[in-house]
């Protein structure tokens, strides 16, 4: 995708994470180096620089594959996670 290219210059060379996902629906995640915390309702996705904490309903894995994860539910928020609450969602809670 040449537009993620484009506006991606400006993260010093380091593979980002990319998400895309359609509202109260599925997503797509690029870059996953580890799953984290997994419920039906919350799921933790680890990247080379970020956690994220993915919150929805009947979230389940529909693909994991070479850092491609294909998430299936309906997704209601996506958030970035702080230092804090990664250290948290590694020992489980």
């Amino acid at each position: 995708m040449r537009l993620y290219d484009e506006w991606l210059k400006g993260v010093d060379g380091v593979t980002a994470a990319r998400c895309n996902i359609v509202p109260r629906g599925c997503g797509y995640f690029e870059g996953v180096k580890a799953v984290g915390d997994f419920s039906d309702e919350r799921i933790v996705l680890y990247f080379p620089r970020e956690s994220v904490e993915i919150i929805g309903e009947n979230l389940s894995i529909g693909k994991y594959y070479e850092g491609d994860l294909y998430l299936t539910g309906r997704i209601f928020s996506v958030a970035v996670l702080d230092k804090a609450d990664e250290k948290t969602s590694k020992k489980g809670g």
